[in-house]
């Protein structure tokens, strides 16, 4: 979603809750950055109805938008977890496990996510029937005629546990590394976001920073650990973090706060 959608889709999602757990009424009364475009600084600016003087900024910040790295896993995941949705969907029965290797040039954008999941499922659909009772230990590479994205398509190896199993990495990443790449990209988050919140802290408001994230790939552990390693001088202006997840087990948002 573009950005102001987004930054006012979850901006209201935390005062209902935060409002629910503090028992206080904020709202927003105005947004210092569309006020200021020329100064850096923060998003919304919220007050409690009940009082003149509690006042809260806040800045919300995406984690999917941070670094190319977080950005291309999470594309890759997706894709992935479509093409898992298609086999279900399919009720493809297969006997053991099939241990593929999925490697894109560049990670395919969002819009393109269900023509590669489509054409990929058909792939490993046709690599299953084909080896339905075979015992493969090496690696097999596979055509993937009409995927220009894709750079590898393997069968690694066939095991008895029946599931289809995908190790992947896009080219822009070295490894497939989720806790690294959270790290990366809450320091840069939290570093931008401590000079935009140094202003009203000194006016004597409390600042608030929103980390969001909309796939179900980084979890608040691994976004806690990583604010925990950043030297506190690099967050020294912000009173508080959250954290707003996907909820992998219902339709909606977990919100934890982690800081």
């Amino acid at each position: 979603m573009p950005d102001k959608k987004r930054e006012e889709f979850f901006i209201n999602l935390f005062l209902e809750w935060y409002n629910l757990n503090t028992n206080k009424h904020y709202t927003i009364i105005t947004r210092p950055d569309e006020e200021n475009r020329e100064k850096r600084t923060y998003d919304f600016l919220c007050k409690d109805t009940n009082s003149i003087t509690d006042f809260l900024a806040v800045e919300e910040k995406s984690l999917n938008k941070s670094t190319e790295n977080v950005r291309d896993n999470i594309e890759t995941a997706e894709i992935v977890s479509e093409v898992n949705k298609i086999l279900n969907q399919k009720g493809l029965f297969y006997n053991q496990e099939h241990h593929f290797y999925l490697e894109f040039r560049n990670a395919p954008k969002s819009k393109e996510r269900i023509k590669y999941a489509s054409k990929i499922a058909a792939l490993v659909e046709t690599v299953i029937s084909m080896n339905k009772d075979t015992n493969i230990g090496k690696r097999h590479r596979l055509k993937t005629d009409g995927c220009d994205l894709v750079k590898e398509f393997s069968l690694l190896e066939t095991r008895k546990t029946p599931r289809v199993f995908f190790s992947y990495a896009p080219e822009s990443n070295v490894s497939w590394d989720v806790q690294s790449d959270a790290f990366n990209a809450t320091l840069e988050i939290v570093q931008n976001s401590n000079i935009q919140l140094e202003a009203p802290r000194q006016e004597g408001k409390r600042t608030i920073l929103i980390i969001t994230n909309k796939f179900i790939i980084v979890n608040s552990d691994n976004v806690e650990e990583a604010i925990r390693c950043i030297e506190k001088d690099y967050h020294k202006n912000i009173d508080e973090i959250y954290f707003i997840n996907k909820n992998s087990f219902e339709h909606g948002y977990a919100i934890d706060q982690v800081k």
